[in-house]
Parts: structure tokens; sequence; C-alpha cells
């Protein structure tokens, strides 16, 4: 093989041994979680959040009914957060993927965003409410933009990205518990992500007291490489 064309089998075709000998004691080593440990992490934590939260609002002597209401809005948002509007979405992984056609939306998050920003994108609570704003723009700007370009061939519909933002305030000034519940769920589920991901890097010296040698490599992380050398794989 040429040297490029053998650089990039090495690149894809081996893998790193689970267990590696060190001054004769075996440390697992781990890489970064990937996308189906990150959705078992969500979806436990999201069970585990249900009898807390339920627990936790029958004792502030909210109606058993209602807290039941508001525990099921938190979880549904845990998952939904965790699963779907991941922290993972600021770099092409298998999460946009489960946009499906709908996956472009994301492109310009994945190109500002830069990959684990402690603020921007793997935060506890604020990125999770800039993923969900930014969401929310996109949808007014493509549902405004459609409006804008069927008038332009005279064909009038009714201008939804008005009536989205009208119907989200009526929620949220209506519902306010329902509102905070789901907001709340939301953040914990991107919380449980970035969470995740710090025990296996910034946990390090912790889990290495174990036993456990944690490697903070992106490469293999849900297809990820650095960008140089994407660039590089493609002047190939």
């Amino acid at each position: 093989l040429p040297a490029c064309q053998s650089s990039i089998f090495v690149l894809f075709f081996t893998t790193e041994p689970n267990h590696v000998e060190r001054n004769s004691r075996s440390h697992e080593e781990y890489g970064m979680p990937n996308a189906q440990t990150h959705d078992r992490i969500t979806v436990i934590s999201g069970i585990a959040l249900a009898p807390i939260s339920y627990t936790v609002q029958v004792g502030w002597g909210i109606d058993p009914s209602m807290a039941f209401t508001y525990s099921a809005l938190l979880v549904g948002a845990h998952l939904l957060s965790g699963i779907m509007f991941s922290p993972d979405l600021d770099i092409d992984s298998k999460i946009d993927d489960r946009w499906g056609i709908f996956k472009w939306i994301w492109w310009p998050y994945t190109t500002i965003v830069p990959h684990r920003h402690r603020w921007l994108s793997h935060g506890l609570v604020i990125s999770q409410l800039l993923r969900l704003l930014y969401f929310y723009l996109m949808v007014v700007l493509v549902l405004a933009g459609s409006t804008w370009l069927l008038s332009q061939v005279n064909l009038i519909i009714p201008r939804y990205h008005v009536q989205l933002t009208n119907s989200l305030l009526h929620l949220m000034r209506n519902y306010p518990n329902e509102s905070i519940a789901f907001i709340v769920g939301f953040c914990t589920g991107g919380a449980a992500h970035t969470i995740a991901d710090w025990v296996v890097t910034g946990g390090r010296p912790i889990l290495r007291k174990f036993g456990i040698r944690v490697t903070s490599k992106y490469l293999d992380h849900d297809r990820w490489l650095p960008r140089a050398l994407r660039r590089r794989i493609r002047s190939l």
C-alpha cells in the first residue's frame, strides 16, 4: 500500500486492547462514552429521577395526582434532552443522524459550537437551554422563510411562526408548573451526559485509585475526528 493508504488503514482498522499491562499491573482503559452508553445513562437516570421527583413534590404538599403529572413531564423531557438533544450535537455523530431528513437543522450548531465547550454544549444548565432556544429559532426561521417564499408566488399560508410563538407563550403563562417541570427535566437530561463525560476526563485521578485508567481520546467517539485530521483524510 502507498504511505497515505497505509495510514488510513492503520487509523480505521486497528484497535487498542481493553487491558494494558503496565508495571506488572492490569489497568482497564476506557475512551469517551459512545452514544449507546449515553443512552443507557439517560434512561437509567430518568428511571431514578421518577420516584425522587414524585416523593419530593408530595413532600412539598403538591397533590399526588399533579405530582405524578409533573414527574412524568420531567422524566419525558429528561429522555428527550439526553437522546435527541444530546450535548454531542456539537459534533457530526450518531445523535444528529437520529433527526433523519431534518439533521441539517443542526449543521450550523455543529460548525459554530466547539466540541465539549463547558458553557455552549457540555454544561449543566445553560447549554441545554441554548440548544432548546437554538431549535426554536431554527424552526421559526424555516417557517418564516417558507411563508415569505410562497408569498412571492402568490401563495398565502398562515403565519405559522407567529402561531408557534404565541402557542408557546400561552403554554408558559397558563401552565407554569408543567413548563418548569419540562425545563428542569430537559436540563437534567443533558447534565447526565456532561457528568458522564466528566467522570472519564476530570475524574481520572479518582478512577485511577480503583485501577481504572481512562483516556480522553476522541477517536472512535461516535465517528468523530478532529477537524485537522478530517481535512487531511479528504485531501488524500
